[in-house]
């Protein structure tokens, strides 16, 4: 639990044992999950929290920057415990989500917004959500 409670103190956040169970279940689980999974991974564990509470605290987490909340999912809102720079490809049938890592897409994409920023703006950070479905059977690359 040492564990958990450096994260929660790294970003500067209050150390509670609803905090300390949310972020220990999220790093076991270590996928891409709604509010409703935590619930039931944390239910299975015998640690009974309301629906509310850990979707507070997973928007906690998020604006702290412990995980990220996935934008182009809709709904439900799906939560990402690896917070590392990388792209989702979102299954649009199954609403399934997995992480796609390409280092040179967002070295290409970090040097063309360096050649051309945005006016008014500073980027905080860069989402990039591939919308697709399954490829079906017999289609090549």
């Amino acid at each position: 639990m040492e564990q958990y409670r450096r994260i929660l103190k790294d970003h500067g956040l209050q150390i509670t044992r609803q905090r300390l169970l949310v972020l220990k279940t999220l790093k076991e689980l270590n996928c891409h999950v709604t509010v409703e999974q935590v619930c039931g991974a944390l239910k299975e564990r015998n640690i009974v929290l309301t629906v509310a509470t850990v979707y507070n605290i997973l928007n906690l987490f998020e604006k702290s920057g412990i995980i990220m909340r996935l934008s182009a999912a809709g709904e439900p809102v799906i939560f990402d415990v690896n917070t590392h720079e990388h792209a989702h490809v979102c299954d649009l049938s199954s609403r399934e989500v997995v992480d796609y890592n390409d280092k040179e897409l967002f070295q290409m994409i970090k040097e063309y917004i360096h050649a051309h920023p945005p006016k008014n703006f500073e980027i905080e950070r860069i989402d990039i959500n591939l919308i697709a479905v399954p490829k079906t059977k017999g289609e090549t690359a």
